[in-house]
C-alpha cells in the first residue's frame, strides 16, 4: 500500500512540475526614441503591427495598445509629441492582455506609465511574478 502512495506521489509532482514548466515566462520592457531620431524611431516601430499608420499621430499627445497576434505580444505606446515610448509585454494570452488593459483603464488617477508600474499591473492581474527587461 505505502509503494502504491509513493508511486501516486510522484506522479502528482510531475504533474505539477509539468505543469509549472509549461507557464511562459511574462515580461515587460520599455524602449524609447526621439521623434527627432529616425533611425531610433524606426527601429522602435518595426515591431509594431500598422507602424507606419501610427508613425503620423505621434506628433502629439498620444496612446495606444496594439496586440500581435502572431508574436503574442501586447504593445503600450504613448508620445508627448517629443519622445515615444514603447511598452512591450511578452507572455500573456490575448484574455489576460485584455483583462490587464481593462484594470490600467479602470484605475481613477493613473500615475505616468512606468516598466515597474506596468510590471506590477500585470502580476497583480495573473498572480505570477513579471520580469523586467532592458
Amino acid at each position: 500500500m505505502r509503494s502504491q502512495l509513493n508511486a501516486l506521489g510522484k506522479e502528482l509532482m510531475a504533474s505539477f512540475w509539468k505543469r509549472r514548466n509549461r507557464e511562459t515566462e511574462v515580461s515587460v520592457q520599455r524602449a524609447s526614441a526621439s521623434l527627432e531620431d529616425a533611425p531610433a524611431l524606426d527601429r522602435l516601430l518595426a515591431p509594431l503591427p500598422e507602424a507606419s499608420e501610427l508613425r503620423p499621430r505621434l506628433t502629439g499627445q498620444f496612446f495606444a495598445r496594439a496586440w500581435d497576434a502572431a508574436a503574442k505580444r501586447d504593445y503600450w505606446v504613448s508620445s508627448d509629441g517629443a519622445l515615444v515610448v514603447c511598452f512591450t509585454i511578452e507572455g500573456l494570452t490575448l484574455k489576460q492582455a485584455a483583462a490587464v488593459r481593462v484594470r490600467w483603464d479602470s484605475q481613477r488617477s493613473r500615475p505616468e506609465l512606468s516598466s515597474e508600474l506596468l510590471a506590477d499591473l500585470i502580476a497583480k492581474q495573473i498572480r505570477r511574478s513579471v520580469t523586467l527587461k532592458d
